[in-house]
């Protein structure tokens, strides 16, 4: 298990029962690439197209703190 995947396993066991945080992360781990893609529609909803998640983290990082 790597660091972000035992780290989010700490966090959700928090409030979420083992057998849950188990199957949650392994839904997550499993997903295929077309599972993973981002859809067209993301464009048309939100007028522009999608960005990365990291561009999301720097702009929000310092509201979590």
């Amino acid at each position: 298990m790597g660091g972000v995947q035992h780290c989010a396993r700490a966090r959700m066991l928090g409030f979420m029962p083992e057998r849950v945080v188990e199957a949650t992360l392994g839904v997550l781990d499993s997903s295929s690439p077309a599972e993973q893609a981002v859809s067209p529609d993301i464009e048309h909803i939100l007028g522009r197209p999608a960005t990365p998640f990291a561009a999301w983290q720097k702009r929000n990082t310092a509201g979590f703190r």
